[in-house]
């Protein structure tokens, strides 16, 4: 019998010949450290056009806050503020009279009580309140900079740079602004969101009739929002193809015909630390059935 339908029986009736079918936000601080006046960022000013592309690419709105790293003259933390709607904006370079700069320029655009800009060292920055960030900076500073955010954003932060990329943690989209008066050339720009680390082995139990449970595991291997999984049930191992993690969301299906009749298995959910909760939608020809899904991770998430 073929995988799907065994998976989809193995919950229905715990095996395939016994089926039975019955914020409070946390203020930014400053380095302690001694901040270097040279940047390792030239600065160069984002075109305006990209500077709208970027915030439309990354959906911001009143619920977002902004954060900026390497935020120049401030340009995109004041937009962000004062035509997108955003609940606050944080803009971070390591010069002076950038920053200085950026708190003029908030000051005339009339949006100076809902940013801050920091002089501050980008590595140091605490970014636990943002949930979109921007940067403009350089190949090699991304890279460096790539551990940092997947550890320190929450999942579902949005992600967006002009210009360069993140090595082989691959976009979720890129898009492409033409050339235009602030810009003689097309400029790219690459948006992420953020995923939740779902690596290792995942232990539950579902009960499908009153005092009767199938145990099951579900294992999955992650490069960055790409994930591969079987399930294991009933003694018995299913491979689990369409696996969508995005945040801490995480989804997969699967439909075989078998016997001339469809069967198929659809589960949403959602990870919270080390638990994974959601809804396994079940059916097979006729029957259909939907089971709560509570499973434990039981083996301990790495850092990126």
């Amino acid at each position: 019998m073929g995988a799907v339908v065994s998976l989809s029986l193995a919950f229905l009736g715990g095996s395939e010949r016994t089926a039975t079918i019955a914020q409070t936000a946390p203020t930014p601080t400053p380095t302690e450290n001694p901040i270097p006046i040279k940047p390792d960022v030239p600065y160069v000013p984002t075109p305006e056009t990209v500077v709208t592309e970027m915030l439309k690419l990354a959906g911001v709105s009143r619920e977002d806050v902004v954060y900026d790293l390497g935020s120049g003259d401030g340009r995109l933390v004041v937009t962000a503020v004062k035509d997108y709607g955003a609940r606050r904006g944080v803009g971070v370079d390591i010069n002076p009279g950038l920053v200085r700069l950026s708190n003029e320029n908030a000051q005339k655009a009339g949006v100076s009580d809902r940013v801050q800009f920091l002089q501050q060292d980008l590595f140091q920055t605490n970014l636990r309140d943002a949930s979109v960030v921007t940067l403009y900076l350089l190949p090699e500073i991304n890279l460096k900079l790539r551990p940092k955010l997947l550890n320190d954003l929450r999942p579902g932060t949005r992600l967006v740079s002009h210009a360069f990329t993140m090595g082989d943690w691959k976009p979720d989209k890129t898009v492409t602004v033409p050339a235009s008066a602030g810009s003689s050339l097309p400029r790219n720009i690459y948006y992420w969101v953020v995923p939740e680390r779902v690596a290792g082995d995942w232990q539950g139990r579902v009960e499908f009739a009153p005092g009767r449970s199938q145990p099951y595991t579900l294992r999955f291997t992650q490069q960055f929002q790409q994930v591969k999984g079987d399930a294991i049930a009933d003694g018995k191992k299913y491979s689990i193809p369409n696996i969508t993690l995005t945040g801490d969301q995480l989804s997969f299906s699967r439909a075989e015909k078998i016997q001339g009749q469809q069967g198929a298995i659809q589960f949403k959910g959602r990870i919270e630390g080390d638990t994974l909760k959601g809804t396994a939608s079940v059916k097979w020809g006729p029957l259909a059935r939907n089971f709560p899904i509570v499973a434990k991770r039981s083996t301990q998430a790495t850092k990126w």
